[in-house]
């Protein structure tokens, strides 16, 4: 009977700079700007604790903002200023984390989300005229479609599709 033992040769272990073909890999991914999608998935900060304040921060302010509103404990412009800097906030994580990984509902979202926040700073400033609730529920609405890509299997978008 064999003993197993653990193969510890660097070559098999996976890393990069140690074994050629990840090497050679890693240059290829530096030199195209193509990811394949485990380095996508090693950069995506939805997989990471600052998830927690990039996006569960902020999507507890929003909850928390119109929770208080809809009982009236808020006045509605400072509801309208935590909803829409939240939604700001959420907008540029979800950008950055789309450039940095191409996670397919922060490339979605971090175009949107932006956008939703453009209107709510023209509803504070007056320009335009709608309740707080149907904000809320744009937003709700634009987090929901962003991720039935990912639903079908497009976690993340290829270099190809636009990223």
């Amino acid at each position: 009977m064999r003993e197993a033992t653990q193969d510890t040769r660097p070559e098999t272990m996976g890393n990069a700079f140690t074994s050629s073909d990840g090497l050679a890999n890693t240059v290829e991914t530096c030199l195209s700007g193509r990811k394949n999608s485990s380095t996508r998935k090693r950069q995506d900060l939805v997989c990471t604790p600052a998830a927690l304040w990039l996006w569960g921060l902020p999507i507890g302010l929003v909850i928390f903002a119109t929770s208080l509103w809809n009982a009236h404990q808020l006045p509605a412009t400072m509801t309208g200023v935590i909803v829409t800097m939240a939604t700001a906030w959420i907008g540029v994580a979800c950008y950055l984390n789309g450039r940095r990984c191409g996670r397919t509902h922060c490339k979605i979202d971090g175009v949107l989300l932006p956008l939703l926040s453009l209107a709510g700073v023209l509803n504070l400033l007056g320009v335009t005229s709608f309740g707080w609730n149907a904000y809320a529920e744009a937003f709700g609405i634009i987090l929901l479609l962003s991720f039935v890509p990912e639903c079908f299997g497009r976690t993340y978008l290829s270099h190809k599709d636009g990223a």
